[in-house]
């Protein structure tokens, strides 16, 4: 199912929440931002190289996260998000979008969606790809192809958010340290307990 996380400015996310989500999500990692006009992104396949990248991450960038569950494809360097729709415009998905499965088993139904907008995007300028991901009409028309899920869209002039809508983190779920972070789902991490509530569930 994976799991998006979206850091705001001047926001860290907890490590113990990242290992906490890596448990079920352990299938690849990467994230995205901008930064001077330019799409600044990464990925990797390690919980450690996940860890010590959010330790590096800027304070004054909001920046998004996937940890990858894979649904369909192989798990390797190459399936973990983000995926290049085209340069200077990437892709994360939460979800599963059956009807885009791939005939090659060893491709993901992300790979696929990337390569539908691919072809969706071709023969339009930078500027121009960038109006239209941002307009009602791309909205509208993307809404069946993604069918429930959540994509992150990123290029040069910030992120687009297609499908459903964020979780917003408090602190009853996990700890002061992620309260108010939006994630692109509630079910792919387990909630957190503090020493006392943990007592008092094993009571």
């Amino acid at each position: 199912m994976c799991l998006i996380i979206k850091k705001p400015l001047g926001r860290r996310i907890a490590a113990d929440f990242l290992e906490n989500a890596w448990q079920r999500n352990s299938h690849g990692w990467g994230c995205f931002h901008t930064q001077r006009g330019e799409v600044i992104w990464a990925r990797g396949l390690r919980l450690d190289e996940l860890i010590d990248h959010n330790a590096c991450l800027p304070l004054d960038a909001e920046v998004y996260v996937h940890l990858r569950r894979a649904t369909y494809g192989d798990v390797n360097h190459d399936m973990a998000h983000p995926y290049v729709v085209r340069p200077g415009l990437l892709l994360m998905h939460n979800g599963s979008i059956a009807h885009l499965a791939p005939q090659d088993v060893s491709r993901s139904d992300t790979s696929e969606l990337a390569r539908v907008l691919h072809d969706m995007l071709s023969g339009l300028s930078d500027e121009q790809a960038s109006a239209l991901i941002r307009s009602h009409g791309f909205r509208a028309l993307t809404a069946p192809l993604i069918d429930g899920s959540m994509v992150i869209l990123m290029d040069a002039q910030g992120a687009v958010r297609l499908g459903r809508d964020w979780h917003t983190v408090s602190a009853a779920d996990w700890s002061d340290a992620m309260a108010g972070m939006e994630v692109s789902n509630s079910h792919t991490w387990g909630r957190h307990l503090t020493p006392s509530a943990a007592e008092s569930v094993t009571v």
